[in-house]
C-alpha cells in the first residue's frame, strides 16, 4: 500500500498535468472562444478495464465531468483495436457527448501493452457543418439538422495521421482553418499530458502511481460521504424552468427529489417534461455533469475524481428533458436545460444547506452574426480561403449570471465552475471583426437584492462597421424565468436582445428566437441579467447599500425600494432614522413583497412579457 504522502504528490502531479494541458489548449488554439474565452477543458482519466475514472481536471468543470463518457464512448467503441500513437475523437450527443459543437480529443497511454490512462481535451468549435453556420440553425428539430455528427473515430492510427478522416471533416466545415488547428492544438495538448504521465510513471513507478490513484479515490468518497452524513436526512424537492425550447413549448418544467439517507445522496429526477422538438433537450452525460458541478461547489473541501460519485444514485427519466431519446436535438441542452439542472438542484439543497448554495449555471444569451467584411484592412483570424466571410459569436453577454451567496455579493462574472473562463476582449473583437461597441458596463439597479446582492446585469450596444449582407441568430433564455434569489434574495433582471434599438421594426429577442437580415448600421442591444440576490434585502448593511449607490449599482430611488435606505443626498450618507422606519414600514406591509428588484421591473417592462409574469 503506497503511503499518504506520495499518494498526495501523485494527485497534485496529475493535478498540475491537467492544467498543463488545459493551458495548453488556451494558447494553441486560433478559436477566440478558446485562446480568450478559455471555453475548453482538459481531463486525465485512468484505466483498468472497468469504466475510466476522472482523476485530475482543468478549465470549464462542465467539460471535464463530461469528458468521462466521451472517454469512456471511445474505449467501448474501439476495445481490443486501440494502439500506441492512436488519438481519437467524438463529438456526437448520443455517444458519450454533450452536443455536436464540444469536440473532444481522446489520447490513450499505453503501459505493459494496454491502455492504462487516458488524456482528453474538449473545446467548443466555431462551426461544426449542418443548415447554419455555428449551430445556430432556429429550424432545428432533430440532431441531424444541428451539423456533423462524429460518433468515435481515430485521427491517428499507431502515430500515423489518417489523410482521409482529415480530409473528410474539413470539408465539412466552413472554417477548416480553424478547424485543423483545434485539432491540433488538443491532440498536442493530449501529447504533453501524455508525456508528463509517462515521466510520473518513470520516477514512481506505475505499481505506486496505480495504487496511490485507488488511495486517491476511495479518500474522495470518504470524504464525501463524511459530508452527506452531516446533512440532515430527507427528501427535498424542487422546481425549475426552461422558458422556451425555441420551438412551440414554453415553461418547461425541470423537477428533482434530492434524498439524503445517512452518507447516501440521491437525484430523482421523476416530474420533468418529456424532451422536446426544440434544441434545449440535455442527454444523461451532460446531465451528470451539471449534477457533478452543483456537487463540486457544495463540497469544495472534496478533491474532485470520480470517487466523489461513489455514494450517489442518479435516476432520469428516459424520453425526458435530462434524459431524451435520439434523434433529439440538443444544439443549447449544455446550457439550456443543462444549466437549470444545476439550478434546481441548488433549489432543492437550499432546503438543507442554505448557507452554500447559489448559482453554478452558466446562463446563456447568444448573438451569432454572420456578413462580409468590407474593410480595406482586414484582419485575417478566420479561414483564408474565405478572408471576407466571418462569422462573430459574442459570449460576453452571458457572464454576469453570478448571484449572491451567503456572506459574499455576486461579483460580476460567471459563477464559480466557470470562472476560470473570460470574457472576449471588446478592443481586439473590434480589430478582428467589423464590430464597433458604443456601450459595456454594468446597468444601474440591475443587481438582484438580497442581503447579499447577486452581480449587476451587464449591458452593450454595438453596430457592425464596415459590414454588408449582415444577418443575425439570436437566442435567450432566463427571461421569463431568470436566475433565481436564495433564502429571500430577489431573482435577476434576465437576460434579452434588441435587433435594431429604436427603429419602428426592432425586434426584442427574449422569448423567441430571432433569425433575420438587419442593416449593419443598426444598433444590436444586449443585457446579461446578472444572478440572484442571497437572504432579504432588508438585513443588508446600510452601509454596504450607501457603498453601492456611490460606485453607481444602485441609484438612490432603489437603495429606498429594494433595501429600505434612506440615503442623504446633501452629506451623501445614510440617514439612519428615516431608514429605521422605512425599513420597519417594509415589513410590517400586508401586501408580501414581490422578490423583483427595480431592474427586474424594467425588463419586464421594456420587453413586454407582463402577461407571462404576473
Amino acid at each position: 500500500m503506497t503511503d499518504v504522502i506520495t499518494a498526495e504528490i501523485i494527485r497534485n502531479c496529475f493535478d498540475a498535468i491537467a492544467d498543463q494541458v488545459y493551458e495548453s489548449m488556451c494558447r494553441t488554439s486560433p478559436n477566440p472562444g478558446v485562446n480568450e474565452g478559455k471555453d475548453c477543458g482538459a481531463g486525465l482519466y485512468s484505466y483498468d478495464g472497468t469504466p475510466a475514472k476522472l482523476v485530475s481536471r482543468a478549465g470549464v468543470v462542465a467539460h471535464s465531468f463530461a469528458g468521462v463518457s466521451s472517454a469512456q464512448a471511445c474505449l467501448y467503441f474501439f476495445r481490443g483495436d486501440l494502439s500506441a500513437g492512436d488519438a481519437l475523437l467524438v463529438a456526437d450527443s448520443y455517444h458519450g457527448g454533450s452536443h455536436l459543437g464540444c469536440w473532444t480529443v481522446v489520447v490513450p497511454m499505453f503501459f505493459n501493452g494496454r491502455p492504462r490512462f487516458l488524456a482528453a481535451g474538449r473545446l467548443h468549435v466555431m462551426d461544426q457543418g449542418g443548415p447554419a453556420p455555428g449551430a445556430a440553425n432556429p429550424l432545428c428539430r432533430e440532431i441531424w439538422h444541428e451539423g456533423l455528427r462524429l460518433s468515435p473515430l481515430k485521427l491517428y492510427e499507431r502515430g500515423e495521421r489518417r489523410r482521409e478522416v482529415w480530409d473528410w471533416l474539413l470539408a465539412n466545415n466552413r472554417l477548416p482553418d480553424v478547424l485543423e488547428a483545434d485539432i491540433e492544438a488538443m491532440i498536442g495538448a493530449c501529447r504533453i499530458g501524455e508525456h508528463r504521465v509517462r515521466e510520473l510513471v518513470d520516477r514512481y513507478s506505475l505499481d505506486i502511481v496505480e495504487d496511490s490513484l485507488e488511495w486517491v479515490f476511495s479518500y474522495s468518497e470518504r470524504k464525501f460521504r463524511d459530508q452527506v452524513r452531516s446533512w440532515p436526512d430527507g427528501v427535498y424537492s424542487a422546481d425549475f424552468f426552461v422558458d422556451t425550447d425555441y420551438a412551440d413549448r414554453r415553461d418547461l418544467k425541470i423537477s428533482v427529489a434530492v434524498s439524503i439517507d445517512g452518507d447516501q445522496m440521491s437525484f430523482d429526477f421523476t416530474g420533468t417534461d418529456p424532451q422536446t422538438d426544440g434544441v434545449v433537450n440535455s442527454v444523461a452525460a451532460n446531465t451528470i455533469a451539471n449534477i457533478c458541478v452543483a456537487l463540486s461547489v457544495l463540497c469544495p473541501d472534496v478533491p474532485i475524481n470520480s470517487g466523489l460519485f461513489e455514494s450517489i444514485a442518479i435516476n432520469l427519466p428516459e424520453g425526458s428533458l435530462v434524459n431524451p431519446r435520439s434523434p433529439a436535438a440538443t444544439t443549447l441542452g449544455t446550457i439550456v436545460a443543462g444549466g437549470q439542472v444545476a439550478q434546481v438542484v441548488m433549489k432543492a439543497c437550499e432546503q438543507f444547506i442554505p448557507e452554500r448554495v447559489g448559482n453554478v449555471s452558466l446562463d446563456t444569451a447568444n448573438t451569432y452574426v454572420l456578413g462580409i467584411d468590407e474593410r480595406e484592412h482586414r484582419f485575417l483570424t478566420h479561414s483564408s480561403k474565405n478572408p471576407r466571410n466571418f462569422l462573430f459569436w459574442d459570449s460576453s453577454m452571458v457572464a454576469m449570471d453570478n448571484s449572491a451567496t451567503y456572506g459574499v455579493d455576486g461579483w460580476g462574472g460567471w459563477a464559480t465552475p466557470f470562472s476560470v473562463a473570460s470574457p472576449v476582449n471588446h478592443e481586439f473583437s473590434e480589430v478582428q471583426y467589423p464590430t464597433l461597441y458604443t456601450q459595456a458596463e454594468y446597468s444601474t439597479d440591475s443587481a438582484a437584492p438580497g442581503q447579499w446582492r447577486g452581480s449587476p446585469a451587464y449591458v452593450m450596444r454595438r453596430v457592425e462597421r464596415g459590414a454588408s449582407g449582415t444577418f443575425a441568430i439570436f437566442n435567450s433564455q432566463s427571461l421569463i424565468h431568470p436566475l433565481p434569489g436564495y433564502v429571500g434574495g430577489f431573482e435577476g433582471s434576465g437576460n434579452f436582445c434588441v435587433i435594431g434599438e429604436g427603429r419602428p421594426d426592432e425586434a426584442i429577442c427574449g422569448e423567441f428566437p430571432v433569425a433575420q437580415p438587419y442593416d449593419p448600421e443598426g444598433v444590436i442591444f444586449s443585457q446579461s441579467g446578472g444572478g440572484g440576490g442571497w437572504g432579504n434585502p432588508l438585513d443588508r448593511a446600510p452601509q454596504s447599500v450607501l457603498d453601492d449607490v456611490l460606485d453607481e449599482y444602485v441609484s438612490v430611488d432603489g437603495a429606498r425600494r429594494d433595501y429600505g435606505v434612506v440615503v442623504d443626498t446633501q452629506m451623501w450618507i445614510v440617514d439612519a432614522e428615516a431608514t429605521a422606519a422605512e425599513r420597519s414600514r417594509q415589513r410590517s406591509a400586508t401586501t408580501p413583497r414581490t422578490r423583483r428588484g427595480v431592474g427586474r421591473e424594467w425588463t419586464i417592462q421594456r420587453t413586454g412579457i407582463a402577461h407571462r409574469v404576473n
